[in-house]
């Protein structure tokens, strides 16, 4: 053996809750999840967040309307993000940033998503309801400015 195997921890062994059989990593299609090796005895299953099982939902990667896995996709070499649910009728799409979906904001008002838009007085964050919803916000550091203040609402 040598020096540099005997510093190496070993991996851990995640337990399910259920039934305290070992768990295992899983690549799904909507991303990475832990499943008991139990299966199909026990159907227990938990979240993947930081390579770590747990029942937190990893916020990044979940879409901010209805909180589906978001699937990462790609159309002429460029990928984006859709929401699992669009066949159920939630039609959110983000952009990709390096193998993560952009941050997406929600209207405070309405709960869709807000939108960078240009206009005649700059950028501003405005409700993707328009006209519908008329909430809107100023653009600060690349994201909307959430200061009661400054918030323009209808």
């Amino acid at each position: 053996m040598k020096a540099s195997d005997e510093t190496a921890l070993p991996e851990r062994t995640h337990h399910c809750p259920k039934c305290k059989k070992p768990l295992r990593r899983i690549k799904g299609k909507m991303g990475p999840f832990w499943g008991c090796t139990g299966f199909p005895d026990c159907t227990n299953t938990l979240n993947d967040v930081a390579g770590k099982p747990t029942t937190d939902i990893d916020e990044q990667f979940r879409c901010p309307i209805c909180t589906r896995r978001l699937v990462k996709a790609v159309k002429s070499n460029e990928s984006y993000w859709f929401c699992n649910g669009y066949s159920k009728g939630c039609k959110v799409t983000l952009a990709d940033n390096d193998g993560i979906p952009e941050t997406a904001y929600r209207c405070p008002n309405c709960g869709n998503l807000l939108v960078k838009r240009n206009g005649e007085n700059g950028t501003f964050w405005g409700c993707s309801e328009f006209p519908h919803c008329k909430t809107s916000f100023s653009n600060l550091n690349n994201r909307p400015d959430f200061d009661f203040f400054s918030t323009k609402r209808s």
